[in-house]
């Protein structure tokens, strides 16, 4: 395959990145200090809980995404949809 990258293209993918992971486990770090800081209920604690599952299963999406994204731009393919 011809590569077409020259480089750049990673660093924007970087810092999105970084910015939705890092305010998704700052919102669930939150969320948890907030809650358990109180009284706790047995039903709203599994409410918390299942919504911290989310924002952190969203974080570790976003790497993945990232990661993949490492991977296309180090196989040459710098824009995926160049190919369609």
């Amino acid at each position: 395959m011809r590569k077409t990258t020259d480089g750049k293209g990673f660093a924007g993918a970087v810092v999105i990145t970084i910015l939705v992971a890092g305010f998704m486990f700052l919102l669930t770090g939150a969320m948890l200090a907030g809650y358990f800081g109180g009284l706790t209920e047995p039903f709203a604690t599994g409410v918390i809980l299942f919504t911290a599952f989310i924002y952190l299963a969203v974080a570790v999406g976003v790497l993945i995404a990232l990661y993949q994204r490492w991977k296309e731009i180090k196989g040459g393919e710098e824009d995926e949809a160049k190919k369609y």
